[in-house]
C-alpha cells in the first residue's frame, strides 16, 4: 500500500481549510490559489483533488468576489480515512482485497484474512485520527508561500579537507 500524492495533497487542502475555520465553525472561506501556494500543490493537480472532495462532501465551493473553498462538515466530523478515501479508487493493502481484480490463486491463499485483518486494521486507525486533532497538533498555518522548487537548495556536506560542498 502507498499513500500517494493525491492522499497528501488531500490531507494538506484539509488542514489548511481547517485553520481557516474558526473552532466549531464552518466560515473559513479561502481561495484555491492561497492553498496551492501556502501548500506548495500545483494548480492543476490541485483542481483535481478538490473537485474529489467536493464530491465526497468533504468540502463545499462559494461562488462570487469572495469565493473559494471552505470545509463541509465540521473538522471534528472528519477522519483521515474519509478524506484518503474521498481521493483514491481503492485503499488496500494488497490487490486481491480490491473486488473484482482478485488472485488468480485466491481459493488456496494462506495469507488472505491476514490481509484482510490487517487492512480492517487500518482503516480502524485512519478512521480514529480526526482532522481538528492533527490542525491542534499542528499550529497555526504559515501566511507565507511554500518555497518554489528551484529555490530549494540542497543540504551542504563536507568533504574530507573540511570544506563545504553542494550535493
Amino acid at each position: 500500500m502507498n499513500i500517494t500524492s493525491k492522499s497528501r495533497y488531500a490531507l494538506k487542502i484539509m488542514m489548511d481549510l481547517a485553520t481557516s475555520a474558526a473552532p466549531g465553525d464552518l466560515d473559513g472561506i479561502t481561495h484555491r490559489s492561497v492553498i496551492a501556494a501556502r501548500q506548495g500543490i500545483p494548480l492543476d493537480y490541485m483542481d483535481h483533488v478538490l473537485s474529489r472532495l467536493r464530491e465526497a462532501g468533504l468540502i463545499a465551493s462559494v461562488r462570487g468576489r469572495g469565493g473559494g473553498y471552505r470545509l463541509a462538515r465540521l473538522a471534528a466530523e472528519v477522519s483521515v480515512w474519509e478524506i484518503f478515501m474521498a481521493v483514491e479508487d481503492s485503499f488496500q493493502p494488497v490487490q486481491c482485497l480490491e473486488g473484482e481484480h482478485g488472485c488468480v490463486v485466491e481459493h488456496a491463499c494462506t495469507s488472505r484474512d491476514a490481509w484482510a485483518d490487517i487492512s480492517s486494521a487500518i482503516r480502524h486507525s485512519l478512521s480514529g485520527i480526526i482532522l481538528a486533532e492533527l490542525v491542534a497538533k499542528r499550529g497555526p498555518t504559515p501566511t507565507t508561500p511554500f518555497p518554489a522548487p528551484h529555490e530549494c537548495r540542497a543540504p551542504t556536506r563536507r568533504n574530507a579537507a573540511g570544506a563545504s560542498k553542494t550535493t
